[in-house]
């Protein structure tokens, strides 16, 4: 799975916000005082082991940039807080620049009550707590006193850099909560509170001095209520993977957001698939983070070559986002080179062609986790940006607004020779 900085599934979906680096389980310890001394000897810890454990940490950055930005942060520390030697660490893993390389922030990550999701060049508010309501559904364009576009060019810094602009996207809409990043990035000069301006759809202009919540468990956020019931993809946020069959199309929708017991799970697909008439399967990956690839490859990709019936060219669809990464990515791919899947939504949040496979080292004094890459993957022969689908549909927020699915209605309407 690739990092994000809360679990950004919460995108479309809600409420876990557990802090991490791309809808991952944070695994840092609670901090106790630091020495500043102590603190010099994880970031050298960190110089030197990562280097060493990276498949290859220098793909992006050289190695005179990396000693250059260590040996900076190392002059800083006597006047950084901890939350801000931590986000200086991220700013050197995001210069390795792939999306499994990064630092998680300590814990207890203290993230704003509200979830963002970008819908074009507008960042709106798509979940809010009780007391920040107002915002519901309103862009936000302002923290304090810089913009969203300057707020956007610190918080690249903290990023990963040799991925894609979805990746920005996705992550960005997550970084943009967490108090640790504005503090630290001089966004928010009080690492607990926040001056958020939004913008309703009439024009008005208002401000919320928001305070910063330890993210130690769910957060209740409300979501905006659609004008009818809520599209599939919005549906039962907390099962990884389930599925439904709309009769009158003979269509199989499956929502396939992770890859927990993917095996008993898939079983109960084929048995109905097996049983049923479907003309058209679509399986939903734009909210799947990853997982195993091996897994989707053994118990969905095997299993639907046996079944030629929906696995030909414009009865397979397969739905792809911002969020669709790493394990998800290369099964998408799979289901198109394997199955003649049409992939229809926004293109993957991640570049095919990446470092992977994660592993994490604590580092000796603040127990602080840093993921890193130990493999190479090319799943394109092609050296792209990102996996394209075959037909793009970006989020839009009027449809979102109204509760519509603009995905599933193209599919719905797909005909062959389309």
């Amino acid at each position: 799975m690739r990092p994000a900085v809360l679990a950004t599934i919460l995108a479309l979906l809600l409420c876990n916000r557990l802090m991490t680096t791309s809808g991952k389980e944070q695994d840092a310890g609670k901090l106790t005082t630091l020495t500043k001394e102590q603190w010099r000897q994880d970031l050298q810890y960190f110089a030197r082991e990562l280097p060493k454990r990276h498949k290859n940490a220098f793909h992006d950055v050289t190695r005179e940039e990396f000693e250059r930005m260590v040996a900076e942060l190392d002059a800083r520390i006597q006047s950084l807080q901890e939350d801000q030697i931590a986000v200086g660490m991220l700013q050197i893993t995001a210069k390795v620049g792939d999306a499994h390389t990064y630092v998680h922030l300590p814990q207890p990550v203290k993230v704003y009550p509200l979830a963002l999701y970008w819908f074009g060049n507008d960042l709106r508010v798509i979940a809010a707590a009780a007391d920040s309501q107002r915002a519901l559904g309103a862009r936000l364009v302002r923290i304090g006193d810089l913009s969203i576009s300057e707020v956007m060019t610190r918080m690249r810094s903290i990023i990963s850099q040799a991925e894609n602009e979805l990746l920005v996207l996705n992550s960005s809409q997550s970084y943009i909560t967490t108090a640790a990043a504005l503090h630290s990035l001089g966004i928010a000069s009080d690492p607990d509170h926040a001056k958020f301006t939004f913008e309703d759809d009439e024009g008005k202009q208002f401000t919320l001095d928001l305070q910063s919540t330890p993210a130690t468990g769910p957060i209740k956020l409300n979501g905006l209520r659609a004008t009818k019931e809520p599209p599939l993809y919005r549906q039962k946020p907390a099962e990884p993977f389930w599925f439904t069959y709309l009769e009158e199309p003979q269509t199989l929708y499956v929502n396939f957001k992770g890859y927990a017991a993917l095996g008993e799970n898939a079983k109960k697909l084929f048995d109905f698939i097996d049983h049923h008439p479907v003309k058209k399967l679509v399986i939903d990956m734009r909210q799947n983070g990853g997982g195993d690839f091996f897994e989707g490859r053994k118990h969905l990709i095997q299993p639907l070559k046996q079944r030629s019936s929906v696995s030909q060219k414009g009865r397979l669809f397969v739905i792809t986002g911002r969020n669709t990464a790493s394990a998800a990515m290369a099964n998408a791919i799979d289901f198109r080179k394997e199955l003649n899947a049409i992939l229809v939504g926004e293109p993957i949040g991640e570049r095919p062609n990446s470092y992977a496979e994660r592993k994490d080292m604590k580092l000796p004094n603040s127990g602080i986790v840093v993921s890193y890459s130990t493999q190479y993957y090319k799943f394109l022969d092609e050296d792209v940006p990102a996996v394209m689908p075959d037909k793009r549909i970006d989020p839009d927020w009027q449809n979102y607004k109204a509760g519509r699915d603009p995905v599933m209605e193209w599919i719905l309407s797909y005909a062959d020779g389309r």
